[in-house]
């Protein structure tokens, strides 16, 4: 997973079903209930940078709402399923669930989350290069999340477009998306998305002051929802701006709190991007700090 796309993970899964189902609702509502629990423990999972438990416990969330005919259930642990399946690197599988999800809530009316599975389907499309269809996606998405009449759908969506125009380096369309999904930003999921596509586009700018002013304030809202992947790129980025406007300490201390938390995920690939933009900024800055600890970290989890 690439630094600067280490938000996007969050993004992936639909919102929890909360139902606040208890023993007095029946057995219908307890089941419901245990859904909701194992959803739960799933995106702890995701956000401990757990996949295979993240699996184990979505894959168990859905055979129970298939089991007890939970429809809503089942579109959400596809859905999420497919989030896992994507950052694992598997794009067949993930593209199969995620199309399973979409076809399940057209027919739920549910066109928010439903939105939701079409953006992902962009990020599927993107990895493998196909900027046509991931175009394609994201129109639907688009178009799901306005039938929905959701602002968060909506500005999710608005805030993928932004990302994607700045992936092509398509500044000018990636501004007015982002000022789109402005407004719209409520959430501090969305917020934390939104402030580091704003840091991404001043960065690319050359105005780093900007830059480093919106990726602290997508550090503050990722850390308020514990999003230590969206954290983690977050610092990866204000290292990169401070490397970019010749801060060499900053530089080093930003890229070392990064390394910190994708090791703590087990994120062996940006790990070593780090590592790499340790060893830069320490020569280019004449720094002089012993790099020991991150080229001998300790034993990383299994992702």
């Amino acid at each position: 997973m690439s630094p600067n796309l280490g938000w996007m993970l969050g993004l992936l899964l639909l919102a929890l079903i909360i139902c606040g189902c208890s023993a007095r609702q029946g057995p219908y509502g307890q089941q419901v209930q245990r859904v909701t629990d194992l959803s739960l423990q799933g995106e702890q999972w995701i956000l401990k940078g757990d996949l295979k438990r993240a699996d184990r416990d979505f894959s168990r969330a859905l055979e129970l709402s298939r089991a007890v005919d939970y429809p809503r259930g089942v579109a959400q642990h596809l859905n999420n399923l497919g989030a896992v399946a994507l950052e694992q690197g598997d794009l067949k599988k993930a593209e199969s669930l995620f199309m399973q999800a979409w076809d399940l809530n057209q027919d739920l009316n549910d066109w928010a989350e439903a939105s939701t599975n079409q953006a992902n389907l962009a990020t599927v499309a993107q990895k493998a290069k196909d900027l046509g269809k991931a175009e394609q996606h994201l129109r639907a998405a688009q178009d799901a999340a306005q039938k929905s009449k959701s602002r968060a759908a909506l500005g999710q969506v608005l805030c993928r477009w932004g990302s994607f125009y700045l992936d092509q380096n398509d500044l000018p369309a990636a501004r007015q998306f982002l000022t789109q999904a402005q407004p719209l930003a409520a959430t501090p999921a969305l917020k934390g998305n939104l402030y580091h596509q704003w840091g991404r586009l001043y960065l690319a700018q050359g105005d780093t002051s900007a830059a480093a002013e919106n990726f602290t304030k997508a550090l503050n809202a990722d850390r308020e929802v514990l999003d230590r992947a969206a954290m983690a790129a977050d610092l990866f980025s204000l290292g990169e701006t401070y490397q970019a406007g010749g801060e060499w300490p900053r530089a080093f201390y930003y890229y070392g709190r990064a390394f910190d938390v994708y090791a703590a995920l087990g994120k062996k690939s940006p790990l070593k991007e780090c590592l790499n933009r340790l060893r830069e900024v320490n020569t280019q800055g004449h720094l002089g700090q012993s790099l020991e600890r991150f080229e001998k970290p300790p034993q990383l989890p299994s992702p």
